[in-house]
């Protein structure tokens, strides 16, 4: 197992937060030094999939708060303040 399947594996059990932090220690890396362009690459391929990985977990708390806001009607949800 690779040094970035660690990191990555590391996130996606420490949950949402330590994606995104992981993501910002990505790009603080790409945009801080020059990197050779195999680890350029495989930093990206970390970040996409911690990208996906933190948008899953957003689709998933935006489905419980479905539930929870579940009427009679079927589904009341209230926009957040500044959506249209």
């Amino acid at each position: 197992m690779s040094e970035q399947d660690v990191r990555t594996d590391g996130a996606a059990k420490g949950g949402f937060e330590a994606a995104l932090e992981r993501l910002g220690e990505i790009v603080d890396r790409i945009e801080g030094e020059p990197l050779e362009l195999d680890e350029s690459l495989a930093l990206f391929e970390e970040g996409v999939g911690l990208l996906r990985q933190a948008g899953l977990t957003l689709d998933q708390a935006e489905e419980r708060i479905r539930q929870l806001l579940e009427d009679g009607d079927g589904f009341r949800l209230e926009p957040f303040a500044g959506e249209p």
